[in-house]
This record gives structure tokens, sequence and C-alpha cells, in this order.
């Protein structure tokens, strides 16, 4: 008699697929951080990435997951916006286009 090997079941793990979007920032490439800030206030939560060259990547974040970038100019003691992307929001908040 030939030996029956077993047929194990097999379940593969069911995963949720979630949009996801990445944002990617040239402008930081090979630049050396300074110091890195988080503020969070009433109404208000932050991100700075500080470079030594007097540059910052900000991330301003809503309650509601929302994240809005600059990036900007500090070389003269005055915030000067050089770029700005459009806000990346939370999916569950995200409204639909």
């Amino acid at each position: 008699m030939a030996e029956r090997k077993a047929k194990r079941s097999v379940r593969k793990k069911q995963s949720v697929n979630w949009p996801r979007k990445v944002l990617r920032f040239p402008q930081t490439k090979g630049k050396t951080i300074e110091t890195v800030e988080f503020c969070t206030e009433p109404g208000y939560h932050s991100v700075s990435v500080n470079f030594t060259d007097k540059t910052s990547l900000n991330f301003s974040i809503d309650a509601s997951f929302t994240v809005e970038t600059d990036y900007s100019n500090w070389k003269t003691g005055n915030q000067r916006i050089i770029q700005r992307w459009r806000p990346a929001q939370n999916v569950e908040f995200r409204d639909t286009l």
C-alpha cells in the first residue's frame, strides 16, 4: 500500500491593504541634521528637522493626523519658505476626490 501524506490545510494570513502614500524630500539628501524638535500645544503640533546649513523641514500635524510640510531657509534669521507640499492626511479622515 502506498503511504498517503496527510495534506495540511494552510491558511494564508489575510492582510488589510491600506492605501499607502510615501512622500520623499530630496532637498534634504546628504544634509547634516543639527536638531529635531517636536512641539505640541493646544491646537498645534509640529516636528521640525533643523539642518546645519540653517535650513529646516517642518511637519505641522492636526488632530486628524494631517501632515503639512514645508522646506524653509533661515540664513537671514527669518523664515523664507522655499517649498510647500500638499497636506498628507490620515486615511480615515481623507476626503474623497
